[in-house]
């Protein structure tokens, strides 16, 4: 589907409603039947001309997203529901533009992994390949897009959560510049770093979307736009040191044909540096493991059976980080973000890098609560990631081509504090539909 709503909301439901029914991909963890009465009250109050997206479109959002009537499960087991008391403003805010939730996905339990495996509903599949990672922890939002179950789905993003499964998928994933879409109606993870994101196959589409979350009064003030695009060259930076750093071959060879094609398109490339990979990951990481523990060290100790073996481990040595190392990566994280944005972004108006440096990881045969596999898995895809989530900063997984295996890859495109309709608009003039999965 594209921007453009369909005449009947309640076949469009119902289709998706079915579709979801006889996937085999795992994405679900609930579907709503009451979405089809939604769609057809609102059939029945349209017009003959097609409202604007998202308006008579289905859609489905990772279990993290409270609800009057519902408390999510964060893709855990054994009962768990988490307990917050406010409802998501994300959903109010589709539901107000007309858009019909489906169903709640499949994620990684807590969001605390981005392998897509859950040892309580079950791995989530790669609609592509299902031999190989569909990545996470927005694994369920990932497949049901690419699947072509719904137009576009809700996930969240601490540390590369939507970028990771969208571009192992095949299709767009958009995180937007931190406190974009103010939400407490939503499961946590690392409260100064979670974002809500969007995935989609089709660019308009994910700017509708975008448009339709969004809070009215924008927290940076620093987007040019997308008439950037028309206003001299798009200066795109290449994070070549960063492509150097355990970056496979057949990944740069892929990051070089999209710089290829942007120069092409009139774009002025240029190499810019960042503070290192691993400056970047250990502030992320340190204030991720902080904020992670005070949120789960109570239920841990009493329900340990609600975490998983893999995140048990991740939370014991979250535990570990003081409080002094995490007040020095806050100042951290703003010594690097003044930094990156006086520098890097100073030479260029977006960056240019892979989403994960390698080809997609075969997870058949491994058991889905695996500690090793999982904790080397996720801490390889986070790489190129969870700087970006710590700095703040607009992102765009792209899709731009396969690997030797024919899995799909992404690159990234990541704009200053405020840029999110300039990033949003390099997938419509240098976005490659034909490397998205049919």
């Amino acid at each position: 589907m594209t921007a453009a709503s369909p005449r009947d909301p309640a076949q469009a439901v119902a289709a998706a409603l079915a579709a979801a029914r006889t996937s085999r991909l795992n994405a679900f963890i609930e579907l709503f039947p009451d979405a089809e009465e939604q769609a057809r009250a609102l059939s029945a109050t349209s017009a003959d001309d097609p409202r604007p997206a998202p308006w008579g479109l289905p859609f489905a959002y990772k279990d993290v997203f409270v609800t009057a009537g519902r408390q999510p499960t964060v893709g855990v087991g054994h009962g768990y529901r988490w307990g917050g008391a406010r409802t998501s403003v994300a959903l109010a805010r589709l539901a107000a533009a007309g858009a019909i939730a489906i169903g709640a996905l499949n994620l990684d339990p807590h969001c605390y992994a981005a392998t897509g495996l859950n040892p309580y509903f079950g791995r989530v599949l790669n609609p592509v390949d299902a031999r190989f990672a569909v990545g996470g922890s927005s694994s369920g939002s990932a497949a049901a897009v690419a699947a072509g179950i719904v137009p576009f789905a809700l996930g969240t993003d601490t540390g590369g959560s939507v970028r990771i499964p969208a571009a192992l998928c095949g299709v767009l994933g958009f995180k937007p510049t931190a406190g974009s879409i103010r939400d407490p109606g939503i499961a946590p993870l690392s409260p100064s770093q979670d974002l809500i994101g969007i995935i989609a196959r089709d660019p308009a589409l994910l700017r509708a979307v975008f448009a339709a979350l969004r809070d009215p009064v924008p927290v940076e003030q620093h987007d040019p736009g997308p008439d950037r695009l028309g206003a001299g060259p798009l200066r795109v930076g290449l994070l070549a040191d960063w492509i150097r750093t355990g970056v496979d071959s057949e990944i740069a060879t892929v990051i070089q044909s999209v710089l290829r094609r942007m120069t092409q398109g009139g774009a002025v490339a240029t190499e810019v540096a960042l503070p290192s990979l691993d400056v970047l990951n250990t502030c992320a990481g340190t204030i991720t493991s902080f904020e992670a523990s005070a949120l789960h060290r109570s239920a841990l100790a009493e329900r340990p059976d609600w975490y998983p073996a893999a995140v048990r481990r991740r939370l014991v040595a979250a535990a570990e980080v003081g409080r002094d190392a995490y007040d020095q990566a806050l100042r951290g994280r703003e010594a690097h973000r003044a930094a990156v944005i006086g520098g890097a972004f100073a030479a260029a108006d977006v960056l240019l890098c892979p989403v994960i440096g390698g080809p997609a990881p075969r997870l058949d045969g491994v058991d889905d609560d695996d500690v090793t596999i999982a904790g080397v898995t996720t801490l390889a895809f986070l790489r190129f990631n969870r700087p970006f989530s710590l700095l703040g900063l607009p992102a765009l997984a792209l899709p731009a081509g396969r690997d030797r295996n024919g899995m799909p890859v992404g690159v990234q495109i990541v704009g200053r504090p405020g840029a999110d309709d300039l990033v949003l608009a390099i997938a419509d003039r240098f976005g490659g539909a034909s490397d998205r999965p049919a």
